[in-house]
């Protein structure tokens, strides 16, 4: 076995969301006792992001409801820094804050996530809520108090998941979205033809193959101006289309980044000796697909942060990771769980399996060997739960299906773990 690689003195991570939060309990839990910096500029404690638009957003859930860290930062005796990352000299292992402050480190990990992208009207000016933050969300949830009509530019999970609360708060909704169905840059034409229909049947007006040609502000909604020739009032702009990783502060450092921190598939940042990436930020080298890759969701954070603590504080014996994608959205009251690679070429079976309840469920097929790339399950946790545990297997569809008919059925056959 190697010997035990002495532990470095300070380790500064940079963003406090969930990779940064996980990654520094999981220094701790590794046995990490030395100087422990988070430099994030959000106030407060860590939060989680996902239920912004959902729960959060609704007010079913409070700020403390959505908290990472029991018992916050100082349980885990880890000092804050309210401040954003301004630049970074890699090779002196140095950072320069937003407060003008510098910040030496032994061990630098890089977790600043995402951003939303922002619309701006004719003047040059940004428009529109986003939902990258609490605040945000906090926005948001007064400013659809006060009524009115609500347009949600995006066909993605956010301007989707935004649209189902406001519509469940009685608002009047409309999407716009560039594509032929809701989520399915996400999920394929398949499933997004089938989340569109129940959009539309929970009273959204979905206008799909447009794009804003232009947006002028309306007091404090906007008018848009459409490809298709029309105009609509919002009063309430919810501006859902996409996101861009945090790396403007990187510009001019020896990091590599490339859509993201680019890694080795250790997380290792290229270009910095002892900086590591973690979470949305990291584009990082899948052993098993040979190539490399970035994904934005909360489970490939939560585990990519116990190999890089692991990682940084054993370089002699490192982790490798194998990813296990899985999101969930919530949408009119329906939990809808994905597993796997949901690749929009993919052959889609899309299924309402028998038993006391139906169950509504996708199996995608990739390539001729028939192999099951992803499945997606309609309010069905116990079912995703299957399926998840499955998908470590690398099974054919067919025993998928299969599998997931039993469990239906209510047949107690154990899923191979």
């Amino acid at each position: 076995m190697p010997e035990k690689a002495e532990h470095p003195g300070r380790i500064v991570i940079v963003g406090g969301s969930v990779a940064g939060a996980r990654t520094a309990q999981a220094l701790r839990a590794e046995g990490f006792a030395g100087e422990l910096i988070v430099v994030e500029p959000d106030t407060g404690e860590a939060y989680d992001r996902p239920p912004l638009s959902k729960a959060y957003l609704t007010g079913a859930w409070t700020r403390e409801q959505i908290e990472l860290i029991p018992g916050g930062w100082a349980s885990i005796d880890v000092t804050v820094v309210q401040a954003w990352a301004d630049s970074l000299d890699a090779q002196a292992r140095r950072l320069t804050l937003s407060n003008g402050e510098t910040l030496d480190y032994d061990r630098l990990v890089i977790a600043t996530g995402l951003a939303p992208r922002r619309l701006l009207t004719t003047d040059g000016a940004p428009i529109g809520h986003v939902i990258g933050t609490a605040a945000d969300a906090d926005a948001l949830r007064d400013r659809l108090k006060s009524g009115g009509s609500v347009v949600a530019i995006g066909g993605g999970f956010v301007a989707a998941e935004a649209a189902s609360v406001a519509r469940e708060l009685g608002l009047s909704v409309t999407i716009l979205e560039r594509r032929e169905h809701l989520l399915q840059r996400s999920l394929g034409t398949v499933v997004g033809a089938h989340i569109s229909e129940m959009h539309r049947a929970n009273g959204v007006d979905i206008r799909n193959n447009v794009t804003v040609e232009s947006i002028e502000r309306d007091g404090e909604g906007a008018l848009l101006a459409l490809s298709d020739g029309t105009r609509l009032q919002a009063e309430t702009l919810i501006v859902g289309i996409g996101s861009e990783p945090n790396t403007a502060w990187l510009e001019g450092s020896t990091i590599k980044v490339d859509d993201g921190v680019v890694t080795d598939a250790r997380f290792r940042a290229l270009g910095g000796p002892g900086v590591y990436a973690v979470g949305d930020i990291a584009r990082f080298y899948d052993v098993n697909s040979a190539k490399s890759r970035r994904v934005g969701h909360w489970t490939n954070a939560t585990d990519q942060s116990n190999v890089v603590a692991h990682n940084l504080l054993n370089p002699d014996d490192p982790n490798g990771y194998r990813e296990a994608p899985y999101f969930w959205s919530d949408q009119f009251g329906q939990k809808i769980q994905v597993a796997g690679h949901p690749e929009e070429d993919a052959h889609v079976d899309v299924l309402t399996l028998d038993g006391p309840v139906p169950r509504l469920v996708a199996v995608y097929t990739h390539g001729d060997d028939q192999d099951c790339g992803a499945v997606v399950t309609f309010g069905w946790p116990r079912g995703m739960a299957a399926a998840r545990r499955l998908m470590h297997l690398e099974p054919k569809s067919a025993e998928m299906i299969e599998e997931l008919e039993k469990l239906a059925a209510g047949a107690r056959t154990p899923v191979p773990a």
